[in-house]
């Protein structure tokens, strides 16, 4: 049942179900109106002919059709476009845009609602009240229509461009990262350091770590009074002999393959309850925006903006109760350098040439530095660093590089000091290691 509904929810799966549910609706609502065939029209209530309802009903079904046509080639187009110009792991959020499921469900239920009471239309399956019920209803449907078609012009003016997909990759990774913030271990205990002890359930294919069934897995943990490590988070990359899971009980008939299947395997990673992945997903963005074919410098700056807000913008909240509600089960931690270095340094090695680029990552990473999560402030102090060497590496003015150590020192040096003998070069080390923190201190 659990991998039913996350197929259900699934973007791509959700551009039919909703018009095959929409479609089964129309069809009762179409149907619906022949429940007054038993009643008498008030005499005050103007008799509806057929041919009125029928000519309503003919331009209901002609316009739908077209309608429909033309906004399933728009957005094909709009996927095409956010493929082609911002990432191709960035097409199903532009397949899950909410507005463009509900126009085209709406579209398609008005053109079989129109079709089903035609046809009833056509065998005298309503009387004179079933005809005035149909005929309120169909006006209904009109309005509602036109509602859809306006909201759906506002739509396609921004499906599919560069902006409204940076926006909507910006509003997944928040929210996955929200929830990772809220529940940095997902409601399970966080793993020892060493090596858990049990029996190990391991992957049988290549594939990415897509979903766990958290409440699942603590179930069957409760059923043979043990305990399961999770080893492998969603966004992990796992192959044939991967540990998955341990699972530790004193049980000797247990079900190892009904706990592999509490863990959703997929050829490609998803944002749900994998924040990392829609940091990469930006930096691709930025990366092809920085390559020689398209020198967009503007849209890479629009994208590390948008990590920012997204690293500064998402704290625990001090009411959430993570830790302990699945108390059967522990899961390994991730390292949140990786929320930093997965989003900035791809950018900083594509745009180390890019005066305007560094610069403004120097200031952006000194923003997630101070007003981050704690756990964040070193990693954004050395990747800055990293950045600093890797432009000076690049840029051919010596003025620029000197201008981007001044913005460096002022910014990170409390933090970070320049090797007097690599100054030059722009090389940096971190003066202190990172500190250990739990995952989702506050700063």
């Amino acid at each position: 049942m659990y991998r039913f509904f996350l197929w259900v929810k699934d973007n791509e799966n959700q551009l039919w179900v909703k018009p095959a549910i929409g479609s089964l609706f129309a069809i009762g609502f179409a149907l619906f109106a022949a429940a007054g065939n038993q009643l008498d029209l008030p005499k005050n209530f103007p008799e509806i002919e057929r041919d009125t309802l029928d000519g309503l009903l003919t331009v209901i079904a002609s316009s739908m059709l077209a309608v429909t046509t033309f906004s399933l080639s728009i957005m094909v187009s709009a996927f095409a476009s956010a493929s082609a110009a911002a990432t191709p792991r960035a097409t199903a959020l532009v397949i899950g845009d909410e507005h463009a499921h509900n126009a085209i469900a709406s579209f398609i239920s008005a053109f079989i609602y129109s079709i089903i009471a035609k046809s009833a239309l056509g065998v005298s399956y309503y009387g004179p009240t079933g005809r005035f019920i149909l005929f309120i209803s169909t006006l209904a449907v009109l309005i509602y229509l036109i509602y859809t078609l306006i909201r759906w012009v506002r739509t396609m003016s921004s499906l599919g461009r560069m902006g409204n997909t940076i926006d909507k990759i910006e509003v997944a990774t928040t929210n996955a990262m929200q929830n990772y913030r809220d529940r940095p271990t997902m409601g399970a205990l966080l793993s020892a350091p060493t090596e858990p002890v049990g029996v190990p359930v391991r992957c049988e294919e290549v594939a990415y770590v897509r979903h766990i069934n958290i409440e699942g897995l603590q179930a069957m943990a409760v059923e043979i009074d043990g305990r399961i490590h999770i080893m492998a988070r969603p966004g992990t990359l796992v192959d044939p002999g991967t540990v998955l899971l341990y699972i530790e009980s004193s049980h000797e008939d247990i079900d190892l393959e009904r706990a592999r299947n509490a863990v959703l395997l997929g050829k490609m990673r998803s944002f749900d309850q994998d924040p990392r992945f829609g940091m990469i997903v930006l930096s691709e963005v930025a990366q092809r925006a920085l390559s020689p074919a398209v020198n967009d410098p503007g849209t890479a700056i629009s994208v590390m903006n948008a990590m920012a807000r997204i690293l500064i913008s998402t704290r625990p909240n001090p009411n959430s109760t993570d830790s302990g509600e699945f108390d059967r089960l522990s899961l390994v931690e991730i390292d949140e350098t990786d929320l930093v270095r997965q989003g900035f340094d791809p950018i900083s090695r594509d745009g180390a040439a890019i005066f305007e680029v560094i610069i403004r990552m120097q200031k952006l990473l000194a923003s997630i530095a101070e007003q981050a999560v704690l756990s964040l402030k070193m990693p954004a102090h050395q990747q800055a660093a990293d950045a600093l060497r890797r432009a000076c590496q690049s840029l051919a003015l010596e003025s620029e590089k000197q201008a981007i150590t001044d913005v460096f020192g002022q910014l990170h040096g409390h933090a970070v000091k320049l090797d007097a003998d690599d100054a030059d070069a722009g090389a940096a080390r971190a003066t202190a290691p990172p500190p250990r923190t739990t995952a989702g201190e506050p700063a």
